[in-house]
């Protein structure tokens, strides 16, 4: 006896409904109660809650009792259809069967019984899989009428809708192919949650569409192609393939395929650029290579980025709450995201009692399923797109890539700032502004969590990594965004630690220590010094004796602002005039040097600089006032460096009241590196410079005897 399948179930099922059929959610619970799943296990899979589950489940048995004339439950159900396959057989057999015919795309077999069932040839055939319930949608008028238009009229042939987790494109993808279903024959969705090979999820979809059997199927790809795209010619194909970014490599930039799965890659390329009359939807939260942006003059391939929802998501309140005045902040801050509306508006009711303004007077906005989705979409970024994030969150406010690179310690070229940030509009992370980029609050206030943590665990664990690499706060910044980030990001950390240490006393003291841990490192500190020092401040420290004095020569206004600029920065800096002194430094740079002012003061930088070198900088800053340069010198007698500056070209006032060209330096990262073979040292060159002017000398006075 062939044991039953679901196919067979579904079969039966819909026999006994006659004209009638399951709604989407009533399949997938039938489904997922036939594979021994619980409601919460169901919930979760489907997305949505379990009280919710249940009672589409409590309707479902109430409907197949009326059915099959017994009562049906969720624990009997196998036994119920077993019984009922009997009578359903029975009418089968009473039709004469259609021959089956692998080359006829409508002659009916069911996967896992080789024994073909009778259909009716101009039948259409759905598989609907795991696509879920959009009896309740909201909104996307706009985008369904384009995506229709591309589907119908300009009959594209491979489409992606792309948007962050929780955005709706399982729900888009799913009304968008209810609404087009009409044009076509064979319609299947299939979900590469779990990642199926390209070959496995392949066969299933030419067992569905040529009515083979799997097993007699090939297993390797390009003959599996070579049945799939004559499929696509023959029949119009409507054709889903949900969470494509579980096959996209995580920790990569964003639409690189993972290892063992490159062929969906050639999949979606012959998708493409074949000639067929069939589609093929992809919905992702990651865009993979082979789809084009929504720009492209290609009309057989397209591209939808989904945004949040705008007004129409006041839908998803109660009718209370959805005429609220604080509802639109409440929409503006998770910036339309249906998930995240749906969680927050149940915490809002069941917590807050209905206050939206209550809730968010809290600022803690990012919680449970929206942390976790927040989470998984971080999870698969690369490092250099997770220092974006990080430089996105601190900066608080739109900003260029030419700023923003000039921000990340070590320095990184246009071209990688670049591809990262690309890749984060195509994660949806970050949003475009003009010529600049910023994140949407929500995600703003995640990596600000983040960025809180991982310097907190920097700061205790004493590894300083972290802190070199991120400005807690930016002197630079303008005085608000320097108010916000003391608020959202200097005091948390300062009141974590408080509450790790216990008192101030020992917090100081901890933060001392790990400054004297930075002096022994042979590379730059970056921003580490200036961090720990306004956490020292925070703490309400007397921080007057870690700078640097006032020079007594100051007697201009410009002078004065130039010094703060100096003692305010969070980096090593100084002050050097063209004839190789630096009159002014500020403490980062001390300690950095391990040096005395005075002694800084009194040093001579032109022999430390390569040959050549200076006198270059000097014309550069000419023609360019201020910029950012790698360059080598020489930090001592022994050590040789790759250096990573800002330069600025300013004037100051000597002891005569005359102004002097000088430039002003913040070192962004110094790594210590072997020098290139012969170049001579400060002093070997200080020795020709004396041995030069030995031999001027000597030549002079041979000229006047």
């Amino acid at each position: 006896m062939t044991t039953m399948t679901i196919e067979d179930a579904i079969a039966i099922v819909d026999a006994a409904l006659q004209n009638k059929r399951l709604s989407n959610i009533q399949e997938q619970v039938f489904r997922q109660t036939w594979d021994g799943k619980t409601y919460s296990e169901i919930a979760e899979a489907c997305g949505y809650d379990s009280s919710y589950i249940r009672d589409v489940g409590y309707r479902l048995w109430k409907i197949l009792s009326d059915a099959f004339a017994e009562r049906v439950t969720k624990h009997n159900l196998q036994v119920v259809l077993r019984t009922q396959s009997k009578n359903f057989l029975a009418q089968a057999n009473q039709q004469e069967p259609i021959a089956h015919n692998p080359h006829n795309p409508l002659s009916l077999v069911n996967p896992h019984n080789a024994e073909p069932i009778a259909i009716d040839v101009n039948a259409k055939r759905c598989d609907w899989g795991n696509a879920i319930d959009t009896s309740i949608f909201y909104g996307r008028t706009q985008e369904l009428a384009t995506v229709n238009d591309w589907v119908i009229s300009d009959r594209c042939r491979l489409l992606g809708v792309f948007g962050m987790g929780g955005i709706g494109k399982t729900a888009f993808a799913t009304k968008l192919a209810e609404q087009v279903q009409s044009e076509f024959t064979l319609i299947a969705w299939k979900s590469l949650r779990n990642a199926p090979t390209v070959e496995t999820m392949l066969a299933e979809l030419v067992s569905f569409l040529t009515n083979q059997v799997i097993a007699t199927l090939p297993q390797d790809l390009n003959s599996l192609l070579g049945l799939f795209i004559p499929a696509l010619k023959q029949s119009r194909c409507l054709i889903v393939l949900d969470n494509v970014e579980s096959i996209l490599r995580s920790g990569e930039i964003t639409g690189q395929y993972s290892e063992g799965y490159e062929g969906y890659g050639e999949l979606f390329r012959q998708v493409g650029e074949v000639r067929h009359q069939s589609c093929l939807i992809l919905t992702s939260r990651e865009k993979p290579h082979d789809v084009l942006p929504p720009d492209s003059s290609d009309r057989m391939v397209r591209s939808l980025q989904l945004a949040g929802l705008k007004e129409e998501a006041r839908q998803m309140f109660q009718p209370e709450l959805a005429s609220a005045s604080a509802t639109r902040k409440l929409i503006d801050f998770y910036c339309g995201n249906p998930l995240a509306l749906t969680v927050v508006s149940r915490s809002i009711n069941s917590m807050f009692d209905g206050d939206i303004q209550e809730f968010l007077d809290q600022d803690a906005n990012v919680f449970g399923d929206i942390r976790y989705l927040l989470d998984q979409q971080y999870g698969r970024l690369s490092e250099r797109e997770q220092q974006v994030m990080y430089w996105l969150a601190i900066e608080r406010e739109p900003i260029t890539t030419d700023n923003l690179r000039q921000d990340i310690v070590p320095m990184i070229s246009k071209s990688q700032i670049l591809e990262s940030v690309i890749s984060l509009r195509w994660r949806s992370l970050i949003e475009k502004n003009t010529n600049s980029f910023t994140q949407q609050p929500v995600v703003m206030e995640y990596m600000t969590d983040r960025l809180v943590d991982m310097a907190y665990h920097a700061a205790i664990e004493r590894s300083p990594e972290f802190l070199m690499s991120y400005a807690l706060v930016q002197h630079r910044a303008e005085d608000y965004i320097r108010e916000t980030q003391i608020r959202h990001i200097l005091q948390p950390l300062t009141n974590r630690l408080l509450a790790y240490y216990g008192t101030v006393d020992t917090l100081q003291r901890e933060l001392h220590s790990l400054l004297e841990t930075l002096r022994d490192r042979q590379t730059a500190i970056g921003y580490a010094q200036g961090n720990i020092m306004n956490l020292l401040r925070a703490s309400q420290t007397d921080l007057t004796k870690s700078f640097c004095r006032f020079p007594e020569r100051v007697t201009e206004h410009s002078d004065l602002q130039i010094l703060e600029r100096l003692l305010e920065s969070d980096r090593a800096g100084g002050l050097a005039t063209w004839d190789h002194r630096i009159p002014w430094a500020n403490n980062p740079l001390a300690q950095q040097t391990s040096e005395s002012k005075t002694q800084i003061r009194s040093k001579n930088l032109y022999y430390q600089w390569t040959e050549g070198s200076l006198e270059q900088l000097q014309q550069e800053l000419k023609q360019q006032p201020k910029f950012r340069k790698k360059y080598h010198a020489w930090l001592n007698e022994t050590e040789f460096a790759a250096i990573d500056a800002d330069f600025e070209a300013v004037k100051i006032t000597d002891t005569l009241n005359q102004p002097v060209d000088a430039r002003l330096v913040f070192i962004n990262e110094v790594n210590i590196v072997e020098p290139p073979a012969g170049l001579p040292t400060p002093s070997d060159r200080r020795a020709q410079a004396r041995k030069n002017k030995q031999e001027l000398r000597a030549n002079r006075s041979k000229k006047l005897g």
